[in-house]
């Protein structure tokens, strides 16, 4: 039996509280959060979210874009983590995207799957989404997407804007999400007016 390159999460995190590598800010366990980057210093701040998971022994999964992914693992090399070693060890999982996104669902729960499997007691994701991008499913599919995996802006309680973070005061549910979304498509189809604001 290989050993788990994983500590017990009594000794890895406070239950039901994990911090997220920014400002000393911590959420509870299962939030999803939108951070909305601009610079380079945003985006490597991002980044911190994954260095914090590492150094908590958390699984961690990088999915993107190629560009963002290998940029992801730029900033982790600058601060001595190996993202072709911390795979091999276990610790992470690099996940591109896919025109079709039944097939990143797919991936990404295997990717969960396998880091439970192997003894991860906490899996942090850390996405940069194609938009616009030939090999990415269309706009729609990547909201519907993005409300399934991890919440589009709207589903996402806590966001982090203005290194504040803050409760979303546009937060729907999922299923409210869609009906928007179905609303504005049918009004742009001129089917139908919104029905739903």
């Amino acid at each position: 039996m290989t050993k788990s390159p994983f500590l017990p999460a009594s000794e890895a995190q406070v239950p039901g509280r994990v911090r997220i590598g920014l400002r000393d800010e911590h959420v509870e366990v299962g939030s999803h959060i939108a951070y909305f980057w601009e610079s380079d210093a945003e985006f490597r701040e991002g980044v911190r979210f994954l260095t914090e998971g590492l150094a908590s022994n958390d699984f961690c999964v990088i999915f993107g874009h190629e560009d963002a992914n290998v940029r992801v693992c730029g900033v982790l090399a600058d601060q001595g983590l190996n993202c072709d070693e911390l795979s091999a060890a276990n610790r992470i999982c690099i996940l591109s995207g896919h025109k079709d996104a039944n097939a990143m669902l797919q991936s990404i729960g295997e990717a969960f799957r396998r880091a439970v499997a192997g003894g991860a007691g906490l899996i942090r994701l850390l996405g940069n989404i194609g938009w616009g991008r030939q090999s990415w499913p269309s706009e729609r599919e990547i909201m519907e997407f993005e409300g399934k995996v991890t919440g589009a802006f709207e589903t996402h309680p806590l966001t982090i804007c203005g290194n504040v973070l803050r409760e979303n005061p546009y937060y729907l549910t999922f299923d409210e999400f869609l009906k928007r979304l179905d609303a504005r498509d049918e009004a742009e189809a001129g089917n139908a007016a919104p029905s739903v604001p």
